[in-house]
């Protein structure tokens, strides 16, 4: 089965920003950068949650329209994105290193501290219309000695 993945057109979300204070990415982003970031933002949510019937409905054309809340979503993890890359936290944060010793050459290890890859205004707006499913490592965390990173 293939995961329900929310979009919205350019012009869709330029009127959503329109509205929104601070959006200052977005206005200074390119016509370019603004499209990857809205598809970006919609593989991203779309993995990490589980929409329910409620999130949207069917139209008689077949289309998908997606609650506004969702939409709204979509923007926002778009300006995240915009705003910071995710994936370049520093490199012992993003491996999940909370602790490490030198001389003992010992580390301790929680996944719970990985970088996320959805802001939390995408969480919140889209609430009990979905289940966020966040991608859990075995055993969260563990310690390793000796450090070997």
């Amino acid at each position: 089965m293939q995961a329900l993945r929310p979009t919205l057109t350019p012009d869709e979300a330029n009127a959503y920003f329109e509205r929104r204070l601070r959006a200052d990415a977005w206005a200074s982003a390119s016509n370019v950068e603004r499209g990857q970031a809205l598809t970006q933002a919609s593989y991203l949510l779309a993995s990490a949650f589980t929409f329910h019937a409620s999130a949207y409905e069917d139209a008689p054309d077949g289309s998908r329209v997606w609650h506004e809340s969702v939409l709204a979503a979509l923007c926002e993890e778009a300006l995240w994105l915009l705003e910071r890359n995710p994936t370049q936290f520093p490199e012992l944060l993003a491996l999940g290193v909370v602790h490490a010793e030198a001389a003992g050459l010992a580390a301790t290890f929680d996944r719970a501290y990985v970088a996320p890859l959805v802001c939390d205004a995408a969480k919140r707006l889209i609430g009990r219309l979905a289940d966020f499913e966040p991608v859990e490592d075995e055993g969260y965390s563990f310690a390793s000695t000796p450090l070997a990173i």
